[in-house]
Order: C-alpha cells, then structure tokens, then sequence
C-alpha cells in the first residue's frame, strides 16, 4: 500500500466531491451538512476552494496509490481579530481504512501544513461526543478539550452534543 498525503489538486475535484458525499452518507451524526442538500449542489463549497488553491483554506488528501480514502480540511476566517486561528473540518477516512492510523497521519499532515502559515497559532476543532475513535485520533494529535456545545446537531428528534478541542503552535 502506497499511502501518501498531501494537498488537493483541481484535478481532484471530482474525487473530493464522491468522498464528501459517501462520508455525509454513512456518517450523517458527525458532520453538520447533509446529504441529501449537498448532493443537489452543482459543486460543494470546498471544491470550489480547491480549484481556487488558497493558503487559508485548503483539503488535505489521503491517498492509496491515485485512490483519495481520506479528508481533512482546513479554513481560517480572515477578519483580523481571529486570524491567528483557524479550523479543521470534513475529517473522514473511508472505512476500510480506518483503525490503521491513517487519520491520524492524514490530521499530522494537515497540521503540519497549517502551520506553515505564520499567522495561524491555534487550530480548534469539534467532534460529536459519542465519536471516541476520532476525538482520540484528535488527542494523540495534541488536541485538548476546552468545551462542549450541548445540542450541536439536530438529526430528527435526537440531539448531538459537540466536544471543543484546541491545538496550539507550541
């Protein structure tokens, strides 16, 4: 298995479109869109942000070969009082690769090329609180938590509650 990891390419727009739909697919409870309204989209807003290659937001890709597994984003608001940090999103990892570090690997790499914005000091994240596996994949990462957003999600009648973690530069 040749596993490599790096920054989406326009020409892998298409492949980031199938992951992202088949991760809000199988796993609705942990990501804030759905399905069902992405897909209608002509294009997802993060597509649009890898043909457009920006340092403040970008996809980080895992690949098996040319295959993309994996995702893992990164974007950061650019009014000046909150520059210094920004946020992970759209972290997944097809299932028949997950419980072999390849998340871990994937978030190292995207952390990695975060910070190598100068600006950027802390990155937050959110995980839904019965997602064990990723909010340890999120501690060996360096990841500690600074709070929970009681009823983050909303999927019919059941509510999700969010943990908060933060990763700082030093």
């Amino acid at each position: 298995m040749a596993i490599n990891y790096r920054k989406l390419l326009p020409t892998d727009a298409p492949q980031y479109r199938a992951i992202r739909l088949e991760a809000l697919k199988l796993f609705p409870e942990s990501f804030g869109s759905d399905y069902e309204s992405e897909a209608a989209k002509p294009k997802l807003h993060m597509e649009i942000s890898i043909e457009q290659q920006t340092t403040d937001t970008f996809l980080m890709g895992a690949f098996d070969g040319e295959k993309l597994f994996g995702i893992c984003g990164f974007t950061r608001d650019l009014r000046p009082k909150v520059h210094h940090r920004g946020l992970i999103i759209q972290m997944y990892i097809h299932p028949a690769y997950q419980g072999k570090k390849q998340g871990l690997q994937l978030l190292q790499a995207t952390i990695a090329e975060t910070f190598k914005i100068p600006e950027v000091d802390q990155i937050v994240l959110g995980a839904i609180t019965h997602n064990i596996s990723a909010i340890k994949t999120y501690e060996r990462a360096g990841f500690k938590e600074f709070g929970i957003h009681p009823n983050y999600l909303k999927i019919g009648d059941k509510y999700y509650d969010e943990k908060l973690m933060v990763l700082f530069r030093n």
